[in-house]
């Protein structure tokens, strides 16, 4: 071999490495270059991982944010949405029933002791009984005492067993105080005082000295507070007047006293109701001073006046919306009662909230008892005791009904 062609192949494998060397390197230069791209690539991985995920303190920060953006796009708007209306407390209905003068005596004893107690009231005790509330005049003391007042010219004790069939009808309230609650003294009253409390009834009208004479009574039906007033305008002798240190009833000569014993007891009432023993007997109209009465217990806020004593039934009006019954008129009296000493009812008076009205069911006393009056000698009756009453229309069904 020559020296030139030495000198070629020398050349050449010089030029074969170097191209080799160069190979390597540029491998070596690519496999840097993806090793650092790889990291880069994990690194940002990584960092994304973190992002997408985040730390719970964050997500709940976020959270509570949402909720609190939440609530208040509600409450604005809530404000302009129609605000919720309240449910509205209804007034209850109640009923409670009104009856007049009530004795056990004289003509009346045989039949009781023949029919017993109770024979008087079998046609009334049902609708009694239906009521929230029943009220009666007990135009009688019960004793068995002996000794009279001197000044009374008519005398009337019960025994007590008539006080039973009153409880037993369905009456809760008594009105003790009238011109017969003395006939038989102080020691007739004790007496009657007693029985009644034994019975556990309501009762106004009388007490064991002036306090607990001019005292009304607070009734509660279905929530509400009745206030219950009796006054006497009719009475034998002022020594029956109670005081400090007697026992006795309450005066309703006196129209300022009367005044002032309402407003003192009123109170937080929602209904005020005032029973008074007044008027002229065998009348079926009402005396002028009984007109100013109604004009000024009125004003007082009064929202119901019930009568007896005529032994009469008397009308009825809505003065300034204030319902009044002048006279119940006889309840249960004896046999020899006829025409109108004999025409009686129920007073069946209706309260829901402002609304107070009256309706009357008429009955008649015949041979002790009381009877129900029904066909056209009822519409006679309702029509008669509308020709007695005030600005006011009794319906077919006895609604009493202001014009």
């Amino acid at each position: 071999m020559d020296r030139k062609t030495k000198f070629r192949r020398a050349r050449r494998r010089k030029r074969n490495r170097q191209i080799f060397i160069g190979l390597i390197t540029l491998l070596v230069s690519c496999f840097i270059i993806l090793l650092v791209q790889w990291q880069d690539y994990e690194s940002m991985k990584s960092t994304k991982h973190h992002i997408d995920k985040p730390v719970p303190a964050l997500a709940e920060s976020k959270k509570n944010t949402a909720i609190q953006k939440s609530a208040k796009e509600q409450e604005v708007e809530n404000k302009h949405s129609a605000p919720k209306a309240k449910p509205q407390k209804v007034d209850p209905e109640i009923n409670i029933i009104f009856a007049g003068d009530t004795m056990f005596d004289w003509d009346l004893r045989p039949i009781l002791v023949a029919n017993g107690y109770d024979f008087p009231f079998v046609h009334v005790k049902e609708k009694v009984k239906k009521a929230d509330y029943a009220f009666i005049n007990s135009e009688t003391v019960f004793t068995d005492k002996s000794a009279k007042d001197p000044n009374q010219l008519f005398w009337i004790k019960s025994d007590p067993k008539g006080l039973q069939a009153l409880k037993n009808t369905g009456f809760d309230m008594l009105n003790l105080g009238n011109n017969h609650t003395l006939d038989y003294l102080r020691p007739g009253l004790e007496d009657t005082l007693k029985y009644v409390e034994q019975l556990n009834f309501d009762y106004i009208g009388a007490g064991r000295n002036a306090e607990e004479a001019y005292s009304s009574k607070v009734i509660k039906i279905k929530g509400k507070k009745f206030r219950f007033f009796s006054f006497v305008r009719f009475l034998p002798d002022v020594g029956w007047i109670a005081q400090d240190d007697r026992s006795g009833i309450p005066t309703g000569y006196d129209l300022d006293l009367v005044k002032r014993t309402i407003m003192e007891q009123k109170g937080d009432a929602d209904y005020t109701i005032v029973y008074f023993h007044w008027g002229i007997e065998k009348q079926n109209k009402p005396a002028d001073y009984q007109f100013e009465y109604v004009r000024e217990l009125q004003k007082l806020g009064v929202d119901l006046i019930v009568g007896s004593h005529p032994h009469w039934l008397q009308g009825f009006q809505y003065y300034n919306g204030m319902p009044v019954a002048y006279s119940l008129g006889n309840f249960l009296f004896p046999p020899y009662v006829k025409n109108e000493s004999a025409q009686t009812g129920l007073l069946n008076v209706t309260f829901k909230g402002d609304q107070i009205n009256m309706n009357f069911d008429p009955y008649i006393i015949s041979k002790g008892q009381i009877i129900p009056v029904e066909n056209a000698e009822r519409d006679l009756f309702l029509q008669y005791l509308q020709s007695i009453s005030f600005d006011i229309e009794i319906s077919n069904t006895g609604d009493i009904i202001p014009k």
